[in-house]
């Protein structure tokens, strides 16, 4: 995966303002991956999506990657450090293939379609009844994310032990779709797993990389006149050593 340029830094950090972060991760697949229909993106497994999107942000930011966790029982911050590069290393990517075979039925792995589907869901239950059920394959489907309707109307409602276990196999499948970290308060000894979000952190380190390169183009602009695509255009040390001249 190649880094983003700052010019791509810039034009994401943009274009995702007022984005959802599912759209917000796809456009970084988008620009990174031009080789990917930008369509097809949205039908890949979500563990696909945040493996690819760890790795774009590993690449342009480096693989440390430092954070924070709210205890849930005394609401403490908990900070945790961990290399991307290991973290990327132990999830596999999954296949858009992958089917899990239940009771006479199968169901394909979620999709970030999949997922902005269900936004709208009233609660989790019914949140997780529209997903199996987009997930859940008919007779000679072809694998592609649903494209019926069910929200309103599922076909089907899976009894609470075959939700759990297919919720248990689509884990195990696509474990990048549900990052978890174990955590320990130090406060209050508390032990819990917090998730990580991938796509967050990617977005935090964006802005302030953004913001960062906003703050150069600015000062070299008024210090040399320069149209901000040739600043940006600059290597980073060429840019920071042109800042250090102007103080």
């Amino acid at each position: 995966m190649r880094p983003l340029s700052a010019a791509q830094v810039l034009a994401l950090w943009d274009a995702g303002q007022t984005r959802h972060p599912i759209d917000r991760a796809l456009l970084a697949l988008a620009l990174a991956m031009p080789e990917e229909a930008p369509d097809e993106l949205a039908d890949r497994p979500v563990g696909w999506r945040e493996v690819n999107l760890l790795a774009l942000r590993n690449a342009t930011f480096g693989s440390a990657l430092d954070g924070y966790a709210p205890c849930p029982s005394c609401g403490a911050l908990m900070e945790f450090g961990l290399d991307g590069a290991d973290l990327l290393d132990s999830l596999p990517a999954p296949d858009s293939n992958t089917r899990i075979a239940l009771d006479g039925q199968q169901w394909r792995l979620p999709s970030s379609r999949d997922q902005a589907a269900i936004l709208a869901a009233p609660d989790p239950e019914t949140a997780v009844d529209w997903l199996l059920d987009r997930c859940r394959m008919d007779e000679g489907d072809s694998g592609q994310a649903s494209t019926v309707n069910r929200k309103n109307s599922p076909k089907l409602k899976c009894s609470p032990a075959l939700v759990g276990e297919i919720e248990s196999r689509m884990e195990a499948l696509d474990p990048a779709a549900d990052i978890r970290l174990a955590m320990r308060c130090t406060d209050c000894g508390h032990a819990w797993d917090a998730v990580l979000d991938v796509g967050a952190c990617f977005w935090d380190e964006l802005g302030s990389r953004a913001h960062q390169l906003l703050e150069s183009v600015h000062r070299l602009a008024s210090a040399y006149g320069w149209r901000e695509a040739e600043i940006l255009a600059l290597s980073p040390a060429r840019r920071a050593a042109y800042l250090n001249m102007i103080g």
